[in-house]
């Protein structure tokens, strides 16, 4: 019963709660829904949902941005992050050792500025050479930096005089010193040593010059700054004071030179790409294999050549024999000679004829009635002594040819490529000394000079206080120098202009001067008929045939691309290219030079035999000032001035060959010859009218 009763209580609970619930789930209903609705407080009102859409499309927010929306973007100006970007690199690896370059290796922390070392010394430069050349390259028209590399620069042909500087270096002995000062034996407690403060850096190679002054005596050392062409010269300028350093310090400065690609830039430069088709840069100590294998290319093709005619002399020879033993009574009009156009006395220079005796200038000399006929009968056995000698020059040909074939210009290229440094070149590894060199773009004619040149490496604990004593003086020092190298040899460089006093009229007192220029790689030279006064020289047109033209590569034309149209660059690469001359169009022979004055000369030559001799002087100044003089006539210059005309007329006699391409290689093919009688003709008649002085 009790029991009972319990249940009706509880079930009237239940009922009674879930009225109130019900009643307050309808108060809730009409007071938040019906009665009061949602409001949203903004800008100091209420809105309802709908009303603050309307509010916010009507305002003025909505038209300005709508405004903002449709107006033009405004360009802005590009601001410089590098600054900041240091500093927060600095900072962010402030803790970090990075000696060792990138990537950061993994630093032990226990190294710090307790550790004490000993600075090892650099070493020695070793076996320097010196290289000249002069020649016809691609010379930038822009300022070539980081942004603007010189393979991709707009350039043009022009001379050039450019000077190499080699040496070697024991990269094997420099790690290990560093590796005895950082990591060895060397550091005082095992927990100082550090394995990547062990890797030198290499920080600059500096190339210093000097020049010979007017007295005979050296001026002071100068270093030569890096090339035109060289896009990381800005970042290679050598900073030796810690405090001086840009932002980042240390840190950044050896992250950036411990990079395989500026390394190779630093240590073994590029030189300028040649144009000219007979020249090619190499290191100086490869260049002069280079140049030696030209010349016996050279050698070779002249030897065939001489063979050949010789050949063709004796068929001659033997046919005019056989018709004179037949008694036919036919003067020989030697075929051979118009069958081959020169026999190879034209090509030697001088041929040595049975009864006879050497012709200066490859003409056969006169004999008599009586030489002839002695000759006539000795025939048989003079083409028996012939052909003897022809065996012998056969077999001569046969050794030639095979010491040729041991080395090439093509070898020259191979050996080169083992000298370079590439990405894969490990300097901890190589055994061999490290070839490097140096370049000197800013040479002038007509000056001497001499070199020296010395390798950096960076000193890793620069600007801390880990020096062992003794070696404090160095805690700001940024570089530690390698000894110089041996002063090398004077380099003289030719001019590119010189004037000879050839002829006069005394009546006018006018002196014909012959005016010699070096203008792309070829001497070039004119007459000029100067009186008092006058300035010796002048800009005029240079002569043009058709063989000064000829068709040009597309690449060509990349070296002034500007100056051409779009349309005009596309029909290049297609092939459709204008004709171009390889001569300039004009030629400055103006010499700043003034003709003074001509007055008469009598002294007394001849050495033992001497003799009195009359002859003119030119009086000429270039600044008004200083009078210098020149005998007029060749058989009165100096020796030095006669050399260096013979030297002009033989190389104007040279076939003018095309530039080569871009990058393109010389061809293993024999140099073409010049003309003989330019190698003898001239120098025996100018050397014999100087020795009969």
């Amino acid at each position: 019963m009790i029991k009972k009763g319990n249940n009706l209580f509880e079930e009237h609970i239940e009922k009674i709660v879930f009225a109130i619930v019900g009643l307050a789930c309808v108060i809730l209903f009409f007071t938040r829904v019906l009665f009061s609705p949602n409001y949203v407080e903004y800008e100091g009102g209420k809105f309802s949902p709908g009303g603050i859409d309307d509010y916010i499309l009507t305002s003025k927010q909505a038209a300005d941005l709508e405004e903002n929306l449709n107006r033009k973007p405004e360009p802005k100006s590009y601001e410089r992050k590098k600054d900041i970007f240091v500093a927060r690199l600095d900072s962010a690896i402030s803790g970090i050792d990075i000696n060792a370059g990138w990537p950061l290796p993994i630093h032990s922390s226990r190294v710090s500025d307790r550790s004490k070392y000993r600075i090892p010394e650099i070493g020695e430069v070793n076996e320097v050479t010196m290289g000249y050349i002069r020649a016809v390259a691609y010379v930038p028209t822009v300022e070539i930096n980081e942004q603007n590399v010189y393979d991709k620069a707009a350039r043009e042909v022009n001379d050039i005089d450019f000077v190499t500087v080699e040496a070697k270096f024991d990269v094997k002995g420099l790690y290990e010193r560093f590796y005895d000062s950082f990591a060895g034996s060397d550091v005082e407690e095992e927990e100082w040593r550090d394995p990547c403060l062990a890797n030198p850096v290499f920080a600059a190679v500096q190339l210093q010059r000097r020049e010979a002054l007017a007295d005979g005596s050296w001026g002071d050392w100068q270093i030569v700054p890096r090339t035109r062409i060289d896009h990381r010269k800005k970042m290679f300028e050598v900073i030796e004071d810690v405090e001086k350093l840009p932002p980042g310090g240390m840190k950044v400065r050896l992250l950036q030179f411990d990079n395989r690609v500026v390394r190779m830039d630093l240590l073994q430069p590029k030189a300028y790409k040649i144009a000219s088709a007979r020249e090619e840069w190499f290191p100086p100590s490869l260049h002069r294999m280079f140049l030696q294998q030209l010349r016996e290319k050279e050698m070779e093709q002249r030897r065939a050549a001489i063979e050949a005619a010789r050949e063709a002399e004796r068929a001659g020879r033997e046919q005019d024999f056989e018709r004179r033993r037949e008694g036919r009574g036919v003067r020989s009009t030697e075929p051979w000679r118009r069958s081959v156009g020169r026999s190879y006395e034209d090509i030697e220079g001088s041929y040595e004829f049975a009864g006879g005796g050497t012709s200066v200038r490859g003409r056969r000399p006169r004999t008599s009635r009586s030489e002839r006929g002695s000759d006539r009968l000795s025939s048989p056995r003079r083409i028996e002594r012939e052909e003897r000698e022809r065996e012998k020059e056969r077999l001569r040909l046969a050794r030639s040819r095979e010491v040729s074939r041991t080395t090439s210009v093509g070898d020259v290229y191979r050996e080169f490529n083992g000298i370079l440094i590439t990405r894969r070149t490990d300097l901890a590894r190589m055994r061999e000394p490290l070839v490097f060199w140096a370049h000197d773009d800013t040479v002038e004619p007509e000056k001497h000079y001499q070199y020296r040149i010395r390798l950096g490496v960076f000193n890793p604990v620069a600007g801390t206080n880990q020096f062992s004593e003794g070696y404090r003086g160095l805690k700001n020092k940024v570089v530690l120098w390698s000894k110089f190298s041996d002063i090398t040899e004077a380099v003289e460089l030719p001019g590119r202009l010189y004037f000879f006093a050839r002829d006069i009229q005394e009546a006018g007192k006018i002196v014909t001067v012959q005016v010699s220029r070096y203008v792309l790689g070829y001497w070039n030279s004119k007459d000029f008929a100067v009186k008092q006064g006058e300035v010796i020289g002048k800009v005029v047109e240079s002569e043009t045939t058709s063989a000064s033209r000829r068709r040009a590569t597309a690449e060509e034309y990349t070296v002034a691309y500007e100056e051409y149209t779009e349309e005009e660059l596309r029909a290049m690469g297609a092939g459709i290219v204008p004709m171009v001359r390889t001569v300039p169009e004009t030629i400055d022979y103006t010499t700043g030079a003034v003709l003074v004055d001509i007055i008469a000369v009598n002294d007394w030559s001849g050495g033992k035999n001497l003799h009195r001799r009359g002859y003119f002087d030119m009086l000429y100044t270039f600044d008004g000032m200083n009078i210098e003089r020149m005998p007029i006539r060749t058989r009165y210059w100096a020796k030095e001035l006669l050399i260096m005309f013979n030297e002009i007329r033989k190389s104007e006699k040279e076939p003018r060959e095309p530039f080569r391409d871009w990058g393109s290689k010389v061809t293993e093919g024999a140099p073409v010859i010049s003309e003989p009688e330019y190698e003898e003709e001239y120098y025996e008649e100018y050397y014999r009218e100087y020795l009969d002085r």
